[in-house]
């Protein structure tokens, strides 16, 4: 259960994270994104290039937890339908071979820190944030409402499916 507490002190035998720390240690240790699925119809490594998006260059491999990828049919989100709670979706930014950084969505709709639904962060992959989730989504919104975003719950990488 994400609280996503807004201290980080010790109180005793407890640890209070940050949001921030809580989301990356949600994605890699309660529910490791190296579990996940890749995301159905595109290649394991793509361009990071969208209509109208900078951001997320030059390749990602996007990926998606069970609770995300129980969602689709057909390996896309049925018209009308969000991603129900719990579902995640991890992109993993590659340059030059390495891994970068790393873009998160949790899906968690009534959460104080959502935007759009979505809990939005990205890491670079010691955990360190770059965009923190208590920006509400607002550096990655703009772009994910474009496209195709609004008819897939803001969620872009069906515009790279084959």
């Amino acid at each position: 259960m994400l609280s996503f507490v807004s201290s980080c002190k010790d109180q005793g035998d407890v640890v209070l994270l940050s949001p921030d720390a809580e989301l990356f240690r949600h994605v890699t240790q309660a529910d490791p994104f190296t579990s996940y699925r890749l995301f159905p119809g595109v290649d394991s490594v793509t361009s990071g290039s969208l209509n109208g998006s900078t951001a997320h260059q030059p390749l990602v491999r996007v990926s998606v937890n069970e609770t995300a990828y129980l969602a689709l049919r057909a390996d896309t989100l049925p018209a009308g339908s969000q991603f129900p709670n719990g579902s995640a979706i991890f992109k993993q930014i590659f340059e030059n071979g390495r891994t970068m950084l790393y873009a998160v969505i949790l899906k968690k709709n009534n959460h104080e820190l959502s935007g759009n639904g979505w809990l939005w962060a990205e890491f670079y992959p010691d955990g360190t944030p770059f965009i923190s989730v208590t920006r509400r989504g607002v550096n990655c919104t703009s772009c994910h409402a474009r496209e195709q975003g609004p008819q897939h719950d803001f969620v872009r990488t069906f515009e790279r499916q084959r």
